[in-house]
């Protein structure tokens, strides 16, 4: 390979290690979310359910009505709780995708950057297999005489096609 050939957008990140994958405490925070969020639509659902079971066993006798009915109103604040934890779980979930920074509770754009960059990264890779799928703009760099050709190496774990001077795969994440 010569000299003057630019050097891989892959090769330094600003003294930080690559991020490829979202922390721990990310992922918790939005598993940990969807289950909140479960939690309040069963929370909500269960008033709803309560007074429709009723229904079923009042029979004839007025009194009994009145009993069921006025046990679903005293359930309702369960369907309160139900829609706030629902509310919860979603802004939980929110954070654990798109990290502090990334989510707004932090304002901080070097932030929001590196809270999304698993997702850029893999957003850009799937834009790179995309084009080297594309047959007319595969000679394009080299048709016009000013590109020199690359040499592409194959990604053991997931089959990328990556510059031979990569460390990881942008496909995968893998060491190559």
């Amino acid at each position: 390979m010569s000299s003057n050939h630019p050097p891989s957008p892959y090769a330094d990140n600003g003294g930080r290690p690559r991020q490829y994958d979202v922390e721990p405490w990310r992922k918790w925070a939005y598993y940990g979310g969807g289950a909140l969020q479960v939690l309040g639509v069963l929370a909500f659902l269960s008033v709803f359910f309560t007074i429709a079971l009723s229904f079923g066993f009042m029979g004839h006798n007025p009194a009994m009505i009145s009993a069921h009915v006025q046990r679903g109103f005293i359930m309702f604040p369960v369907a309160i709780v139900g829609i706030f934890m629902i509310n919860g779980g979603k802004m939980l979930r929110d954070v654990g995708r798109k990290g502090l920074a990334g989510s707004g509770i932090i304002l901080s754009p070097q932030g929001e950057a590196r809270d999304a960059e698993a997702w850029n990264r893999s957003k850009g890779a799937q834009d790179q297999h995309r084009l080297e799928e594309v047959p007319a703009l595969s000679g394009l760099g080299a048709a016009r005489g000013d590109a020199e050709p690359q040499i592409r190496v194959r990604c053991r774990a997931c089959g990328y096609l990556e510059t031979e001077d990569a460390a990881f795969c942008s496909g995968c994440g893998a060491r190559m």
